[in-house]
């Protein structure tokens, strides 16, 4: 324990002073009461109470005011506090396949309601990050509470071309808390593969799987997957690092025919992957971006709550504990002596 203001220990000093002040006080009282009596006639007229129910009060008042000192110092302390330690990634598949309008008024619209509903949703200490996957995967945001931030970047999404779902479940296991520490090797090697490694930071320890803190990707793909790594090695992963991937497919079965840039083109939709990719990670697949579906979404990620210590001053308990004990020694004190020192 730290005190912010320990020159002011010192009235701890009040209560040994107080407690030579109360005795000194008591033996006055009683040679002024010896002087109207002879002692064995004195010791049948006074009757006294029992030197513990004579004392309990004054000790109560003692402490109380010893406490009190020790509140105005304002100590601080590192106290085991409950915190939400869950964080969820978001990933978005934002390749061409997503204008399907097989699911209103599109799926990569469906997609950004289905992210803004779930960050609105989930308690606001539940950090959340967003990914995209394309071509490749990009990093948007890392995982936080700051749900403007969410927002903003969501609103400037952009399609692109081809789809690797590998590489979206990659970038988002790698911004994880811990995961990049515990994964680095594997993470460089599928993500960027021929490039050397680079030195890793002497000061960020690696944790041990049971360390890390819990959690998932939520990710929203019609499940076409053509280009970068293998998505089934990326939940391999994934379920190595303790990430669970729940994933909500978007289409409808065979897809989807309609025009595109003048061109008749089939988009197509294909939720056997994502289903696959989901059971290897415990997580769970969804067959849409419904409120309905989002609701199970919810309940599956849930809230996980762990207890972290925090340095918090707590005066405010030690003041809340003094003004009980002073309670206390007043009540003893009506109910045995009629009066309040």
């Amino acid at each position: 324990m730290e005190f912010t203001w320990p020159v002011m220990l010192s009235a701890v000093l009040l209560v040994p002073i107080l407690a030579i002040g109360y005795r000194w006080l008591l033996r006055r009282q009683q040679r002024a009461a010896e002087r109207f009596a002879d002692a064995p006639l004195f010791a049948q007229l006074v009757v006294r109470p029992p030197v513990w129910q004579r004392t309990l009060p004054v000790v109560c008042y003692l402490v109380a005011v010893l406490l009190l000192a020790v509140a105005v110092a304002r100590p601080v302390a590192a106290l085991p506090l409950p915190v939400n330690r869950a964080a969820v990634v978001v990933a978005i598949d934002t390749s061409r396949s997503m204008v399907g309008t097989d699911v209103a008024p599109s799926r990569f619209e469906a997609a950004r309601a289905a992210a803004r509903a779930f960050a609105a949703a989930v308690p606001r200490t539940t950090r959340i990050g967003l990914v995209t996957f394309s071509e490749y995967g990009t990093v948007l945001l890392v995982p936080s509470t700051d749900r403007a931030a969410f927002g903003e970047v969501l609103d400037r999404l952009q399609l692109q071309s081809a789809t690797s779902v590998g590489a979206g479940i990659l970038e988002a296991v790698r911004i994880l808390p811990g995961r990049e520490a515990l994964l680095r090797e594997r993470l460089h090697r599928l993500l960027r593969p021929g490039t050397p490694l680079p030195p890793a930071n002497p000061l960020e320890p690696v944790p041990s799987p049971e360390d890390l803190p819990p959690a998932s990707i939520l990710l929203f793909s019609d499940g076409v997957d053509n280009v970068g790594p293998n998505p089934y090695e990326a939940a391999q992963v994934a379920r190595d690092g303790r990430v669970r991937i729940y994933t909500v497919g978007l289409g409808t079965p065979g897809g989807v025919v309609m025009q595109v840039e003048g061109q008749t083109v089939l988009v197509p939709f294909e939720p056997s992957g994502l289903q696959r990719i989901a059971q290897m990670t415990d997580g769970r697949y969804f067959a849409s971006a419904s409120d309905e579906e989002l609701r199970r979404v919810y309940q599956q990620l849930g809230r996980v709550i762990g207890w972290e210590r925090t340095r918090t001053e707590v005066a405010f308990v030690l003041v809340g504990v003094a003004g009980v004990v002073l309670v206390t020694g007043g009540m003893l004190s009506m109910i045995w002596f009629r009066r309040v020192p």
